[in-house]
């Protein structure tokens, strides 16, 4: 503004001085050279156009009385979506809401009476292109005498920067939900084997009348659904690995149908309504059943007055990824687990963000923000996707998508479980730091034909083995104990015997027992919580083989 001002001032003394002079004479000898200086304005002019033009962020130039655009360059418009014929002359309170129209207009008074640049680091504008993130620096303009007779605006788009931001705060969120799940699991698991453990044996007590084998099995099926929610939750923040089965998807609507009646309690009534076709998919039971756990939680509390909760599957045959899905998906036919609510339902700025980590609509205290979060986890890991069509005060519908296994014969289910294999009077070693896990283990193996040696830690078994070596064909060993590891232990073990067999159980992570260099082949670690049958079923392949 500087510069145009004193070239200004050089051409009207310019034309000063041809006052007086002939038209003749004026012609010959000045208008050469003001038709020189004239063209050099021009393409000063253009060239700071140009400039200001090509300026990778908005910059806009507003006159000091009425606060209204003089200057306005193609960033602008692009951000803005308005032409600057639409804008020039305008002011704020002509272009935006009333209550961003104010801030604005403060903001700039306050430039000009200060005299001084000020930076807004973060302002949400609501433009023809939809709500913008800013960052914006407003700088007053000087005339001659020293007064701010304008106002220049550079404001930056920072919208894919803050939503890039936010994914690395999520993710590092994760990483620590991570790292605290690892940590919490090993203690978790191993108080979870031993409520399993006990509450099985407890299930075979032949004295038992049917009213408290009843209240046993919802002990064990709790203590199930507990450890199914610790995998749950180390899948999502650590990656962990499904393990799918061919299972029915009708019977596991079947199978957490009583449960479901619980969770959501009397004043919801729960209806199921299952195909008529078997739905055979490749799944993993468990984590199927967590997440109808987790959609009848939220249908529960979308309905705090009552209301009807309905499950229904079905098949469809899907040629094109619907444009309203969350999830990866192939032409095909999947099984579809439908779960509806007649809820309070969901507005549309919801319905985008409900399977982000951490949103939550519901009160501080009363929702993690992770529970639809690891429904899309584990419906993505099952190569499947999630529609959702919900109106607000009508009721929300989740419709869940797995692809059906493709099959040329008819299958059979995995049979039922065969009977706990014996013992025959074998020697195990079993090393365990935890008492009560310990005690389970010795209870169970020599409830079943094993004799039973055992050691509190690394150090206490190498020296348990030394004593006993003939007697020994298998050592059950956890990885992680106090004074020597299970990995160290083996090392010293197979000094004294290369060939004895071990197996090795850890109630941590892979991640966590790879950080302490503990890491063995995967047939011989168990991961707790370990039921009985389990137990019984490797110790016996681990003899056997």
């Amino acid at each position: 503004m500087k510069n145009r001002s004193k070239e200004s001032q050089a051409l009207a003394s310019l034309r000063d001085q041809l006052v007086g002079l002939g038209e003749d004479s004026v012609r010959k000898t000045y208008y050469p050279e003001l038709q020189q200086r004239l063209e050099e304005l021009r393409e000063s002019e253009e060239f700071l156009k140009n400039i200001v033009d090509n300026i990778p962020a908005m910059v806009f130039v507003k006159e000091a009385v009425d606060l209204n655009y003089v200057a306005l360059n193609k960033a602008g418009e692009e951000l803005l979506g308005y032409s600057r014929a639409e804008l020039l002359g305008k002011n704020d309170r002509d272009l935006f809401p009333k209550e961003q129209a104010t801030f604005f207009t403060q903001k700039d008074r306050e430039v000009l009476a200060q005299g001084q640049m000020l930076e807004i680091p973060e302002e949400l504008v609501k433009t023809r292109q939809g709500d913008r993130i800013l960052r914006t620096k407003k700088i007053p303009l000087f005339d001659s005498q020293g007064k701010a007779s304008y106002l220049l605006g550079i404001a930056e788009d920072i919208t894919e920067r803050k939503r890039l931001e936010e994914q690395l705060l999520q993710s590092q969120k994760m990483e620590a939900v991570g790292h605290l799940a690892g940590g919490v699991a090993h203690d978790f698991n191993n108080i979870l084997m031993v409520i399993m453990g006990y509450g099985t044996m407890l299930k075979a007590d032949l004295t038992l009348n049917e009213q408290q084998r009843h209240k046993l099995e919802l002990i064990v099926d709790a203590a199930e659904k507990a450890a199914q929610l610790t995998g749950n939750l180390l899948a999502f923040g650590r990656k962990q690995q499904i393990k799918p089965r061919l299972a029915d998807i009708n019977d596991i609507v079947t199978h957490i149908q009583k449960f479901l009646g619980r969770i959501i309690g009397e004043d919801i009534q729960l209806r199921t309504i299952t195909a008529p076709e078997a739905l055979l998919a490749q799944v993993d039971s468990g984590q199927i059943e967590q997440v109808l756990i987790n959609l009848a939680t939220n249908a529960r509390d979308a309905m705090p007055k009552g209301g009807v909760l309905t499950i229904e599957t079905g098949v469809r045959q899907v040629d094109q990824p619907p444009a309203n899905h969350n999830g990866s998906s192939q032409p095909g036919r999947y099984a579809c687990i439908m779960v509806s609510d007649t809820g309070t339902g969901m507005d549309e700025t919801t319905r985008n963000r409900i399977f982000e980590p951490f949103f939550t609509t519901k009160e501080v205290g009363k929702g993690t923000g992770l529970g639809m979060s690891i429904v899309s986890g584990i419906i993505k890991q099952h190569n499947g996707f999630i529609e959702i069509s919900s109106e607000l005060n009508v009721g929300t519908t989740f419709t869940i998508h797995i692809p059906l296994a493709r099959l040329q014969l008819a299958v059979t289910l995995e049979p039922p479980p065969p009977a706990p294999p014996r013992g025959r009077g074998e020697t195990i070693l079993v090393a365990e730091d935890d008492e009560a896990v310990r005690t389970l283990v010795q209870q169970t193996l020599s409830g079943y034909g094993y004799q039973v040696l055992l050691a509190t830690d690394g150090v206490e078994a190498v020296a348990t083995l030394a004593a006993h070596r003939r007697q020994v064909r298998l050592v059950l060993m956890d990885l992680v104990m106090p004074r020597m590891n299970g990995k160290e232990a083996s090392d010293r073990m197979r000094e004294q015997d290369p060939g004895i067999r071990i197996l090795f159980t850890s109630g941590y992570t892979m991640d966590v027992i790879a950080s302490r260099d503990t890491l063995v082949e995967e047939g011989q670690l168990l991961i707790k919580p370990v039921p009985p049958l389990e137990l019984l079923r490797r110790v016996r392949e681990a003899l056997d083989r």
